[in-house]
């Protein structure tokens, strides 16, 4: 994970993870790999504000109800376009209602074009940070 120089450090940073790309360790509760993920966040130099928005099938796993935002769509491949969608709109929504400087993390493998096409317009504006897990 990258550093978070200057006001990036401070500014309010939005993560977006597609859990059936990017699953848990079948080892670590979701409210342990919630603190894992804050705590890299952290050790990479920010102190702002996070929020988390995960996606995917949220079947038997027991995030804490604060601090993530679930969006439950059934796992399988038919499923991933909408899981996509809903997480590009959410993106797209997020970095309007949140003033730059502002981060943005992708936790995710495989972005769609889409997806691709808004990360490159945020980071073409010079105070949006983008940050990407794979």
């Amino acid at each position: 994970m990258s550093a978070f120089p200057g006001n990036f450090a401070a500014a309010e940073l939005g993560v977006f993870w597609d859990l059936e790309d990017c699953k848990m360790s079948e080892n670590v509760s979701a409210s342990e790999t919630l603190q894992n993920i804050r705590l890299a966040i952290s050790s990479s130099g920010h102190h702002g504000t996070v929020s988390i928005r995960a996606y995917g099938d949220m079947t038997g796993l027991e995030f804490p109800s604060d601090g993530i935002k679930v969006n439950h769509f059934p796992a399988g491949e038919r499923f991933a376009r909408a899981r996509h969608t809903k997480m590009l709109e959410d993106i797209v929504s997020w970095s309007g209602e949140h003033p730059e400087p502002s981060n943005l993390m992708l936790i995710l493998k495989e972005p769609s074009q889409d997806l691709l096409e808004i990360v490159e317009l945020l980071k073409s504006r010079k105070n949006y940070m983008v940050h990407s897990v794979n």
